[in-house]
């Protein structure tokens, strides 16, 4: 046993904070202000504020610690600071040392005084970002670059830490384990570390590390935009000579105790990124990628044994005890993962091949159940028709609904290999869902006949229905829910083609694997994580190879095939036309609030405003499919819907107007209307506002003002359009009370320059609430001012519903209402068609009528039947499900939520908007109001990491747009809340 695991262990030296100052007056002359005692598990740190300001680290080094081996840590740090990393550097004494020797209990402790590295330690982070964690892995990449050719007597040390002596520290300190189902675990564990190991010790290389590159040892800084960036490392008490890939197993069983919560089980894939940047820095060795897992397993079971062990001969180490539950997430979260998935996973992402499952010669097999003929084909992919409605979030339920249906014709039901069912995915989960298959499922009318594909050895545990595994050969086959042959016992060797049992009463899940994929006893998982699958694939197989004796076809693509998606995409779609986030979820389907990609996933989509009603609204669907089997033909054919439509889109506004005119979208109801704004008043001249978006055609473009839809907007801007200043009471020209009218006045001077000048203006078109900037309100008093200008000098009001229209604000079904205002234009779309592309605009008959000289208008699409009978269907749908009350109802829990979040998190600058669009703007500081654009980004990518879909908008992109379906529940919003508060509160 080595010397530093003795049952005595190492209590950490005597040495308070008195004592501490007085060192360090003593031995360098250090005139201490403030000492603060900073954790370690052996040692005494003590982080000292001198009467200079300056900040120092005093170190009293355990005394089992030579005088050599704390000048190889000095020596280590020097390299690496030359290496361009900051750490800790070693100050000289009084007497021109870096080392003292001062008498403590009769027995000399090294004492050092160090710069100290300024920063936050990681460990402090609940979340590390992909970066982060690929930042840590280069990070450890270079600095055993560093390291690899520095000798020093004082790294040949005999430390617990060392993993070379890892299987004898937990053997050594597993009884100071209090727990007995703990202990049974470790042990168990340990002789899987030393069967994997042992094949591999002499290839892997040994070299000068830092021992303890954690999470708790590299400190990291946030930059202006609250982005960490790593700062510095620290604490080289561990420096010795050991396995490089060490380093990294210590480094990765870190990560694992970051992101868990209640029930949570972790992600073990999360050290794929570290394991990677590792990798581009210093390449890994094959025989390094084998041991890694299990050093990742063997570094946690340390941890584990070491701290019960610290904390029962140290008892008043607070430090230690407080990172008992930590320590065990860090063994136990990659011990009880699947080994060889984790290899495949690591080698996939170093892009390194390795033995699997496509490496073994395919046999010829004999079928496991020869009596299943023909089975029926069982879908729950994202794709499949025997989902409608939602009807999937029943989960087992509507399982057990969909076998019993594809098995009520005599056939056995089927299930798919690798198919991500969306039975097993919930809505408002911040979790991605473990719902892929890794194996299949059969349930049959009767009892199916179990034969032996391969000769090999049978096994049985459970009883009656329990699990069956066959060995043989390169592969086993595991069963559930089957039932032993009576001429078959368990342990037997069987042939080919042999009957081993029959499947029971509740059907049989069958696996295919390679052998040794799991001891004799493991049963594999049934369901896996999207991300987690490509892994376990490399060593399991599809079953429907032994099923039918023949290779079956990959699993499906939609699992794997978003990148070749994304890359055909980019090859044929124009890049104009952009695709959210940098790496997208591919989303395939949707139902009301909720987006869905092809894992299954559900996201909380919080900006889709076009799909009012929600997306997959079976009326719209029905409506739509009945109607396109009677007719879709262009409105200058006579029918009923057209009539319809206009009629009822003329009973939710004002009196004055009545005329409709259907268009294909926002931007051509845009389009129309400035043109018959031009017709009616002779006049070419027209007034926007600043910060405003209206559509992408030629007028509608020229009239959008927002610089985050054209960078190029104030240039490109024709003569005849005229911009006021955007009327925002919160962070514009005017703010607070009074606002609105002082941003009248200024825009009525406009008008009068403008008429004093010759173009007097014929068109005003705004937003009653400013959407793409965030639904930045309108101060009272603006919008009834200069609508009443505007008229006096004869030029008509355009207001542009396109976004704040069909009762999405609750309290008003249009957002000019809000101002007690009628304007002689309205336009609108998105929420017209609930997907479907139909605009319109509303307006009095002799404006439209004053466009008739320039010829008829005609839209092929705006008002068709079809588009027509969908109009009617949303509107029918609003009215019926009460979407708007639904809206104000909904819009009140999140403006409530948003205004808590105020209080608690500063960069919260202020909640613009009402019912369910909403705006909330980020800063920096609510004094000078500076735009937290790359925060508000930020915010946004961890959102959809945790499933919700939310974007930025503004001229500044400092503001999240929250415009949901109007079907939003207050359970979907207090998700939403609480996922934000988490964002805000771990950070990104």
């Amino acid at each position: 046993m080595p010397a530093l695991i003795e049952p005595t262990g190492l209590p950490r030296p005597d040495v308070s904070p008195a004592l501490a100052a007085e060192w360090a007056a003593e031995f360098f002359a250090v005139d201490v202000t403030a000492v603060k005692e900073l954790g370690s598990q052996q040692d005494r740190n003590f982080l000292l504020t001198t009467a200079a300001g300056h900040r120092r680290l005093l170190k009293i080094s355990n005394p089992e610690f030579s005088r050599t081996e704390i000048e190889a840590q000095n020596a280590a740090m020097q390299r690496l600071t030359g290496a361009g990393f900051s750490t800790p550097l070693p100050l000289e004494s009084v007497a021109g040392q870096f080392v003292e020797l001062p008498v403590l209990d009769g027995r000399e402790h090294c004492l050092r005084l160090l710069t100290f590295v300024e920063g936050t330690p990681v460990i402090d982070r609940k979340y590390l970002s992909p970066s982060l964690r690929s930042d840590l892995g280069s990070w450890l990449g270079r600095t055993s670059r560093a390291l690899a050719g520095f000798q020093h007597p004082g790294l040949s040390r005999s430390l617990q830490w060392d993993l070379r002596a890892g299987e004898e520290v937990v053997t050594a300190l597993v009884s100071f384990v209090r727990s007995s189902w703990k202990r049974e675990l470790l042990v168990a564990t340990l002789k899987r570390v030393t069967a994997a190991l042992g094949p591999l010790k002499d290839q892997l290389p040994v070299q000068a590390v830092h021992g303890d590159m954690t999470d708790d040892n590299v400190v990291y800084a946030l930059t202006a935009q609250g982005i960490p960036e790593l700062a510095g490392i620290i604490d080289f008490s561990d420096a010795m000579y050991s396995w490089r890939v060490g380093e990294l197993a210590v480094a990765c069983a870190s990560l694992f105790h970051h992101e868990l919560s209640p029930g949570s089980s972790g992600n073990p894939l999360t050290v794929l990124p570290m394991i990677r940047a590792f990798h581009e820095q210093a390449p890994l060795s094959d025989a390094e990628i084998q041991a890694l897992w299990p050093l990742i397993v063997l570094r946690g079971a340390v941890l584990a044994v070491s701290g019960e062990h610290q904390t029962a001969i140290d008892a008043g180490n607070d430090y230690a005890s407080s990172a008992l539950d930590r320590e065990w997430a860090m063994f136990e979260i990659p011990a009880r993962y699947d080994w060889n998935a984790a290899e495949a996973a690591i080698r996939q992402t170093l892009d390194v091949p390795g033995t699997g499952r496509h490496t073994l010669p395919q046999p010829a097999w004999s079928p496991l159940l020869p009596g299943l003929g023909t089975p029926a084909a069982v879908d729950f992919g994202w794709d499949s028709e025997d989902f409608d409605n939602g009807s999937w979030l029943n989960g087992a339920t509507e399982e057990e609904r969909i076998l019993t249906g594809a098995a009520a014709g005599g056939s056995p039901a089927v299930t798919r290999f690798g198919e991500a069912r969306l039975t097993r995915a919930t809505a408002h989960s911040t979790g991605e869902p473990a719902n892929v298959a890794l194996g299949v499922e059969v349930h049959a009318p009767q009892p199916l006949a179990v034969h032996a594909p391969f000769a090999g050895t049978v096994t049985v545990s459970g009883t009656p229905n329990g699990t069956l595994r066959l060995e043989g050969g390169d592969f086993a086959v595991v069963l559930s829910g089957a039932v032993l042959d009576p001429s078959v016992s368990s342990g037997q060797a069987v042939q080919s083609g042999q009957r081993i049992g029959r499947s029971g009463p509740d059907g049989l899940w069958i696996w295919l694997l390679t052998q040794g994929t799991y001891p004799t006893a493991g049963v594999p998982p049934r369901f896996v994580r999207a991300s987690e699958f490509p892994g376990y694939a490399a060593t399991h197989l599809d079953p429907a190879q032994v099923l039918s004796g023949t290779r079956a076809e990959a699993p499906p693509s939609s699992i794997t095939g978003t990148d070749s998606l994304l890359e055909r995409r980019n090859r044929s779609f124009a890049a104009l036309q952009a695709h959210y986030y940098d790496a997208p979820p591919r989303i395939e389907r949707g139902w009301k609030e909720h987006l869905i990609d092809t894992s299954g996933r559900h996201y909380l989509d919080m900006v889709n405003n076009v799909t009012a009603l929600g997306h997959g609204h079976p009326a719209v669907a029905e409506a739509a499919a009945k109607q396109w089997r009677l007719l879709n033909t262009n409105s200058r054919f006579h029918y009923q819907a057209v009539a319809e439509l206009s009629e009822r889109l003329l009973a939710q506004v004002p009196d004055s107007l009545d005329t409709v005119l259907l268009v294909n979208s926002g931007s051509e109801a845009v389009e129309l209307a400035l043109r018959l704004g031009k017709a009616f008043t002779g006049r070419e001249d027209v007034l926007c506002v600043q910060e405003s978006y209206h559509g992408w055609s030629l007028g509608a473009d020229a009239v959008s003002t927002s610089v985050s839809d054209n960078p190029r907007a104030a240039q490109t801007r024709p003569g005849w359009v005229h911009a006021a200043d955007a009327p925002n009471a919160y962070r514009g020209t005017h703010r607070g009370e009074g606002a609105g009218a002082a941003y009248a006045r200024d825009a009525v001077a406009l008008l009068q320059e403008l008429h004093d000048a010759g173009t007097p203006v014929g068109t005003y078109i705004a937003e009653p609430r400013n959407g793409n900037a965030g639904s930045i309100g309108t101060p009272p008093g603006y919008l009834d001012t200069v609508y009443a200008a505007v008229r006096a000098q004869g030029g008509v009001c355009i207001s542009d519903e396109v976004q704040m229209g069909y009762g999405r604000l609750g309290r008003y079904f249009w957002g000019f209402e809000e101002h007690g205002v009628v304007p002689d234009i309205i336009t609108m779309a998105k929420a017209m068609g609930n997907g479907h592309p139909l605009g319109a605009v509303i307006t009095r008959r002799e404006i439209a009528e004053a466009l008739s000289s320039q010829g008829s208008f005609f839209s092929s699409g705006g008002g068709s039947t079809l588009s027509s009978r969908i109009g009617v269907t949303v509107l029918d749908v609003i009215s019926k499900e009460q979407l708007q009350e639904n809206a104000g109802a909904v819009g009140q829990v999140l403006a409530e939520g948003f205004h808590s979040l105020m209080d608690q998190h500063a960069l919260v600058g202020a909640v613009h908007g009402m019912g369910l669009y909403q705006g909330v703007e980020f800063v920096r500081s609510r004094e000078t109001l500076e735009p937290a654009g790359e925060e508000t980004l930020a915010v946004c990518d961890r959102m959809r990491e945790l499933g919700v879909i939310v974007l930025p908008t503004g001229d500044r992109q400092n503001i999240l747009k929250v415009k949901p379906p109007l079907c939003f529940t207050a359970e979907s919003a207090r998700f939403f809340l609480e996922t934000l508060d988490q964002v805000l509160t771990d950070r990104w």
